[in-house]
C-alpha cells in the first residue's frame, strides 16, 4: 500500500549519477545538488529520460530528480505501481562512479582530431566491477584504462599497446622503474561535469599533471605521449648519442675495478635482481684470471654468492613451470589462474625464456581464454534464463497492473456517478441511467470498493427501483438535491484568493504532466508570492474551486496534492471531496487508494494536453 513505507517512492538513496535516454547507455549526467540549479537542470533535460543506468552497476530502472530541502538534491527510482522502489544493487553512487564513461566524452574528439577512429569497450567480468577496465581501440591498437584501485594491472597483457592508471591504482616501484613511466588520469568536477586530465608518473619524482589533453598525443604504437614522457625520451636519446668512456685499461687501476665489480655483485643480489647477477657473474668470471690474492678470494667470494642466488632461483623457476605444466596438462583451471600470475611475476626479474617454457606459458594462456569463452556462454545462457523468466513475471505483473487499474476506474466511475446523483437535480429517467451505468462500474470495481461504497450503490438501487415512472412528464427524485459546500465558508471565493486559484492550477497541470506528485510547501516554492500564506480553510477553499470545473467523470487535480503529502490527505483533502459532493472513506487505507488511483488518472488523461 501506498501509505506504508515506501507508498510515495521515498528513495533514500543517494544517486548523483545517471545516464541519458536509454538503460543501456554510456552518456553520463551528474546532478546538481543545488536546488536553484536542480531548475534549470530539469529544464534542460525536460524532453530526457534519466536511468539507472547498466554501465554504472545499476538496476536499469527510470530515475527522477529529487530536490533537497535538508540534504542535497539527487536522483532517485521511480516507484513501481504499487508504490514500491526496485532493487538495486548499485554500489557507488557518488559523482566518480560515472568516470569511466566520461573517458569516451573526454577523449573522442580529442582522438579524431588525430586521424583516429576510436572504438569503447566497458569490461564486465564477474570478478571485475563494472567500469574497472576500459579498451579504447585504435587501428589495431588498444588503450587500456585501469579505473579501479581493486584490479591489479596486468603489465605483460599482450593485447594493450599500453596500460593507464586511474586514480588510487598502484603500479610497484620495480615495474615503474623498468617502465620508465606510468601514465595516469583522473577527474574532476567542473559544475555538472566531469574533466578528465591527464598525468605522468616517474620513479622517485611522483606524477606531473601540469598539461591539458590537447599537449598530448597517440603515436603509431597506440602508447600515449604527454610532454612528460616527450622529455624522457628526448634526454634518453641525448644520453645515448653521448661518447662512452672507454676503461683505461693500466694493469694498476685492476684492483679498483674488481672492487667495483664485487660491490655491484653484492648489491643485485642483495636486491635479487636476477638478470643483473647473471651478467656480473658472468663477468667476473672472466676477471677471475686477472686477480691473485686477497682480490681473487674476494671476487671468487662474491661468485659463489651468486651462484647461489642463481641456483636458487633456478629451482623456485624449475618448480614453478613444472606446476604450471601439470596444471595445463590436467585443465586445472583454478591452479593455472593461480601459478600464470606468480611465473609472470618471476619472470620479471629473469625474463629469457626457453623454448619449453615459452610452450608452457602459451599453453596456459590458450586454457585460460577458453575457460573464460566457456564462463562467458554459461553467464550468457543464465542471462538469457533469466531474462525470460524476468519478462514472464513483467508479463504476469502488467496483467495484474492493467486489472487492477481497470478496477480502480471502475471505483472512481462509482465515486463520481454517486456525486452526480447526490449534488445534481436529475429527473427519474435521468437518475435510472446513472444508476444503471453506476450498478455496472460496481461490478467491475468488484472487492476494490468499501463497503460504504457498496452500500451506496445497493441504496441507488433500491430507491430506482421504488421510483414511480411518469407516464407523459419527468419529475425530478426529492432524495438527490445537489449538496451546498457547507464546508468551503462563503459561497463566494474572497477577491485575494481569486489569482491564488489560477497559479495553483496551473501548477498543478504542470504537475500533471511531469507525472509528479506535490505538496503545499512545494507549491509555496514554486509559486512564490503568487500564492500567499493560506489557512488551511482557505486551503480547501482554494482547491474546491481549482476542481469545480473538473468534469464529473475525471480525477481531481488536487489528488496530486494528497498523493505528494499524506497529511494533508487525511486532514483536508476529505474535506475538498465534500465540498464537491464526492464519496470519502472514513478509513485513511481505503482514502489512500483512492488517492492512489485518482492520481494514476491525472497522468494519464494529462500526459498529452
Amino acid at each position: 500500500m501506498l501509505a506504508k513505507g515506501l507508498a510515495l517512492g521515498v528513495d533514500n538513496r543517494q544517486i548523483q549519477t545517471a545516464v541519458l535516454a536509454d538503460p543501456e547507455s554510456d552518456d553520463p549526467v551528474v546532478c546538481p545538488t543545488d536546488a536553484n540549479e536542480l531548475d534549470a537542470f530539469r529544464e534542460e533535460f525536460a524532453g530526457t529520460t534519466l536511468w539507472c543506468g547498466i554501465l554504472l552497476g545499476g538496476c536499469g530502472g527510470q530515475l527522477l530528480t529529487r530536490r533537497g530541502n535538508i540534504r542535497v538534491s539527487h536522483f532517485a527510482h521511480f516507484p513501481d505501481p504499487e508504490g514500491l522502489l526496485p532493487e538495486c544493487g548499485r554500489r557507488s553512487r557518488g559523482v566518480a562512479s560515472a568516470d569511466h564513461l566520461y573517458v569516451r566524452a573526454a577523449t573522442q574528439t580529442w582522438l579524431r582530431r588525430q586521424g583516429h577512429t576510436p572504438r569503447y569497450r566497458y569490461i564486465d567480468h564477474d570478478d571485475v566491477p563494472v567500469g574497472s577496465l576500459v579498451e579504447i581501440e585504435l587501428d589495431g591498437r588498444t588503450l587500456l584504462l585501469h579505473m579501479d584501485p581493486t584490479t591489479t594491472p596486468d603489465w605483460d597483457a599482450a593485447q594493450a599497446s599500453d596500460i593507464i592508471l586511474g586514480p588510487g591504482v598502484q603500479v610497484d616501484y620495480r615495474t615503474l622503474v623498468r617502465r620508465g613511466y606510468v601514465n595516469r588520469i583522473k577527474f574532476v568536477s567542473e559544475g555538472n561535469q566531469r574533466v578528465m586530465m591527464l598525468g605522468t608518473e616517474l620513479p622517485m619524482m611522483g606524477t606531473d599533471w601540469d598539461f591539458e589533453l590537447a599537449d598530448c598525443t597517440i603515436d603509431e604504437h597506440g602508447r600515449l605521449i604527454t610532454p612528460v614522457v616527450t622529455r624522457l625520451k628526448a634526454a634518453r636519446a641525448a644520453a645515448e648519442r653521448a661518447p662512452v668512456p672507454r676503461p683505461r685499461s693500466e694493469k694498476p687501476e685492476a684492483p679498483v675495478q674488481i672492487g667495483t665489480l664485487i660491490r655491484l655483485i653484492n648489491n643485485a643480489v642483495q636486491k635479487e635482481e636476477t638478470t643483473t647477477v647473471r651478467e656480473l657473474r658472468d663477468t667476473a668470471q672472466l676477471q677471475a684470471p686477472r686477480c691473485e690474492g686477497q682480490a681473487l678470494k674476494h671476487l671468487q667470494h662474491a661468485i659463489d654468492h651468486a651462484n647461489d642466488l642463481l641456483a636458487e632461483q633456478d629451482r623456485v623457476r624449475r618448480r614453478l613451470f613444472a606446476s604450471l605444466d601439470e596444471a595445463v596438462r590436467n585443465g586445472h583451471v583454478y591452479k593455472v589462474t593461480t601459478l600464470s600470475p606468480q611465473v609472470r611475476r618471476f619472470l620479471q626479474g629473469d625474463p629469457v625464456t626457453t623454448p619449453q617454457e615459452a610452450c608452457i606459458l602459451k599453453a596456459a594462456d590458450t586454457l585460460l581464454r577458453e575457460a573464460r569463452q566457456q564462463a562467458a556462454q554459461k553467464r550468457r545462457a543464465a542471462d538469457e534464463r533469466r531474462a525470460a523468466e524476468a519478462q514472464e513475471q513483467q508479463a504476469q505483473r502488467v496483467t495484474q497492473v492493467q486489472e487492477r487499474k481497470a478496477r480502480n476506474r471502475a471505483r472512481g466511475q462509482v465515486q463520481s456517478i454517486t456525486g452526480r446523483l447526490r449534488r445534481e437535480t436529475l429527473s427519474a429517467q435521468q437518475q435510472k441511467h446513472l444508476v444503471e451505468e453506476l450498478v455496472l462500474a460496481a461490478k467491475e470495481a468488484g472487492d476494490h470498493l468499501s463497503e460504504a461504497e457498496q452500500h451506496k450503490v445497493n441504496e441507488w438501487g433500491k430507491r430506482i427501483t421504488a421510483l414511480e415512472e411518469p407516464d407523459t412528464t419527468e419529475k425530478t427524485s426529492p432524495a438527490v438535491q445537489p449538496l451546498r459546500d457547507a464546508i468551503t465558508g462563503p459561497v463566494r471565493l474572497p477577491d485575494r484568493l481569486v489569482p491564488a486559484v489560477a497559479a495553483v492550477r496551473g501548477a498543478l497541470k504542470k504537475a500533471a504532466r511531469t507525472r509528479t506528485a506535490t505538496s503545499w510547501n512545494r507549491l509555496e516554492q514554486q509559486l512564490g508570492s503568487a500564492l500567499p500564506t493560506l489557512t488551511s480553510n482557505e486551503r480547501v477553499q482554494v482547491l474546491v474551486q481549482v476542481d469545480r470545473s473538473t468534469a464529473g467523470d475525471e480525477p481531481l487535480l488536487s489528488s496530486l496534492l494528497a498523493a505528494g503529502d499524506p497529511h494533508f490527505a487525511y486532514q483536508y483533502y476529505r474535506h475538498v471531496l465534500t465540498a464537491l459532493g464526492l464519496d470519502a472513506p472514513d478509513n485513511d487505507e481505503d482514502l489512500r487508494d483512492v488517492v492512489e488511483a485518482d492520481a494514476e488518472q491525472v497522468f494519464t488523461d494529462w500526459h498529452f494536453r
